[in-house]
Order: structure tokens, then C-alpha cells, then sequence
């Protein structure tokens, strides 16, 4: 399982072609150790943050060779992990610029910036001292484009992230219990996720009674109480590849709304999801799911939280957090090979907020669920008693 060399090679590729397309003479993609699916895209090297910043750069300057700049540490794994030959330590970009661009020099050329938003201003100088009459125009939608819809082989290492994250939401609800700390729980979904061959694509996040009505937390040394919600948003990925998967379960000692309101998402998850097609626009994903929770009186603990990027969903792939956003206002169509987190948000209920979330990936005649465990079991499997 994983990542052929010819794959990586068609991506350079296509990417050489979009460059040409619009009239670039090179591009440039940087990424960093937190967010590094525009390099690892094309390299198939995930930096480290091993004490030193773990950028990846990698440079296509006309028809030349690809060439990888990476922090001066994880160069040296870069170069036996990566399929790209020319692998250069970022520290002396400086030194190394000058030569990399030398096709360029002393001509207004046009140099394509993908990442610019993680780029820092000393990197972007060391460009623009190498090519002075330089344009350095924002084409990160050109990466968008490649990375959205997914290949087979993506897709099969996507599957096997959320089988395990499945696995280790499992295993959460088995071991979790009042009188443990956020951070503790997060331990056990992470030991499992670690023992199946899992990284994480991000940061675990477990929050608890009044905790749970923030969008994120980092898990505290809060201790879960009787009737407690906990949320449970976790990210295994595998072989570079991510999961968005969530689930929050229900401390004994609660009140029946609460039971109830849980009881509801899960049963509305399940339609909504089924119910997705291709070709059609995104903004359908909120809309069913608005409709059935305003049949069952929850839209006022909905819509709030659903205004802004990513209000019912999002892109998954390399990072767990990709393009396109899901929400009210966006009317993409959602097309065959998109692999997208669906989430369920329920805030200022009593006893807090909720979250359930599953990853599916478009087909070309429905979807197909990679997180299974949510729309298998019964509407209160998380309701511990």
C-alpha cells in the first residue's frame, strides 16, 4: 500500500503543464512541518519539527529537474525518503538561489507562489534578491485543483486512516470513565492509533463539559464529571494520508435532552450522508442537514456555528484540513474522487455542545463512507449509562 513513483512523477506533470497554462516560468511551493501537504504532495517527504523550523520547498524553474529545499535535520531523511534527486539543505538558500534561477535572471519573469500565506518575509527576499525584475504572482489554486480530486491509491490509504481511527474511537468508548483528565483520554485514542502504524495529522482535541462549547481546545487537566459530553476529534493519518473523524460521547448521570439531542445527530448524520450525490452543489450538505434539524427543533443550536470556512465540513487528504470548506455559501460541485469531512455541530445545549464528523469520498454514483463507525452503530451507542 501507498504511493507509486510514476504517481509523484504525473503530478510534477501536471503541475508543469498548469504552470505553462498560466504563463509561469517557474513555481515555487513551500510548506511547513504543521502544514505540509503542498510538498509532500509532490515530494512524499513529511518534515519533522525536530528543534530547528522544518520548511519544504520544492522549486520547478521551466523544464528543469525538480528541486527539494528543506530544513537542514530532515534533509537528511529527505534524501533517502524522497523520489527527487536533488535534495538541498533551506539554510543556504541564499547560496543556492542564485544558481537554481539562473534561466530567470535579467528578464521580468513570472514566478508562481504557492503556500505564500506560510511563506516567511526572509525567504520571499532571498527570491526576490535572486530575480529583481520578477513577478511573484499567488497560484495556490493550481495545488487545489491537483489535490482535490483523489487517486485510487490516495484514496485506499485514506480508507486505512480512518479504519484505524474508527478503532480507536472504539476503544475510547470502551475505557473512558468520570474521573479521568482530558489529557488521559486523548492517551488512549492515541495509543491505539500508534499501535495500527498511525501518525497524527493534527493536534488530538478532547473537550469536556463547558469546554465543549469552544470550536477547539487543547485536552487540559479538567476531569470528566457525571453527565459530562465529550468531544472527541481525532486525526490519525497514514502513510502521510489523514482522517477527520468524531465522536462525543455521553458521561453517565446525564439529563434525557441531552441523550436526546446526541440521539439526533447521529440519526440525522445518517441520512444526510447517504443522501449526498455527485454533480451537485455543496451548499446541499448544509442545506439537509438543516432541514432535518429544524424538523426535530435543533436549528437554533445549528446555524450559529456553521457561519464561516468550514461550518458543516471540509477537504481531507494529505492534511486534515484541505480545500474546499462545506458550509451555506458554497456552491462547488462536489465531484467524483473529493474525499470530504461531514461534521455535525450542536452548540449552547444543555450541558454544552457536540460533534460528530465522518470522512466519505465522492463517487460517480454516490459516496462511499471511509469512517464507518458513526453510521453503523445505533443512534446512542456513545449514551454511556
Amino acid at each position: 500500500m501507498g504511493i507509486a513513483r510514476e504517481e509523484f512523477e504525473e503530478r510534477i506533470r501536471r503541475l508543469r503543464v498548469a504552470m505553462v497554462s498560466r504563463g509561469l516560468d517557474a513555481v515555487v511551493a513551500y510548506s511547513d512541518e504543521y502544514r505540509t501537504g503542498n510538498t509532500t504532495y509532490l515530494t512524499n517527504y513529511k518534515p519533522i519539527n525536530v528543534i530547528e523550523e522544518s520548511p519544504q520547498v520544492v522549486l520547478l524553474v521551466e523544464d528543469r529537474p525538480p528541486v527539494v529545499l528543506i530544513g537542514r535535520l530532515n534533509s537528511y531523511a529527505a534524501k533517502a525518503q524522497t523520489w527527487i534527486e536533488d535534495v538541498r539543505p533551506i539554510h543556504q538558500a541564499s547560496a543556492y538561489l542564485p544558481d537554481l534561477l539562473a534561466p530567470l535572471a535579467g528578464r521580468p519573469a513570472h514566478v508562481g507562489l504557492i503556500g505564500d500565506n506560510l511563506m516567511p518575509v526572509s525567504f520571499f527576499e532571498q527570491l526576490r534578491g535572486a530575480l529583481p525584475r520578477a513577478e511573484f504572482p499567488r497560484v495556490g489554486d493550481l495545488m487545489v485543483r491537483l489535490r482535490q480530486i483523489k487517486s485510487p491509491a490516495e484514496i485506499a490509504l485514506m480508507e486505512r486512516a480512518a479504519e484505524i481511527n474508527d478503532a480507536a474511537l472504539q476503544e475510547v468508548l470502551k475505557r473512558i470513565r468520570i474521573g479521568q483528565t482530558e489529557i488521559a483520554v486523548a492517551g488512549e485514542a492515541e495509543y491505539v492509533a500508534r499501535q495500527m502504524g498511525a501518525d497524527f495529522g493534527s493536534a488530538t482535541v478532547i473537550m469536556s463539559g463547558p469546554n465543549t462549547e469552544y470550536p477547539a481546545w487543547r485536552p487540559s487537566l479538567r476531569v470528566l464529571q457525571p453527565g459530562d459530553f465529550v468531544l472527541v476529534d481525532f486525526n490519525a493519518c497514514y502513510e502521510h494520508y489523514c482522517n477527520d473523524g468524531g465522536i462525543t460521547v455521553l458521561l453517565p448521570g446525564a439529563r434525557p435532552e441531552q441523550a436526546e439531542a446526541l440521539r439526533t445527530a447521529h440519526r440525522v448524520l445518517k441520512e444526510v450522508v447517504p443522501a449526498l450525490r455527485p454533480h451537485t452543489k455543496a451548499d446541499t450538505v448544509y442545506a439537509l442537514l438543516l432541514a432535518k434539524l429544524q424538523a426535530a427543533g435543533y436549528a437554533e443550536a445549528f446555524v450559529p456555528y456553521t457561519r464561516g470556512l468550514r461550518g458543516v465540513g471540509h477537504g481531507v487528504g494529505l492534511d486534515v484540513v484541505e480545500p474546499p470548506n462545506l458550509g451555506p455559501e458554497n456552491d462547488f460541485l462536489l465531484e467524483p474522487g473529493m474525499t470530504l469531512a461531514v461534521k455535525l455541530d450542536l452548540h449552547g445545549l444543555p450541558g454544552g455542545g457536540l460533534r460528530v464528523e465522518v470522512v466519505v469520498a465522492i463517487t460517480e454514483t454516490g459516496i462511499r463512507p471511509l469512517n464507518k463507525l458513526v453510521l453503523q452503530e445505533h443512534d446512542d451507542f456513545a449514551v454511556l449509562h
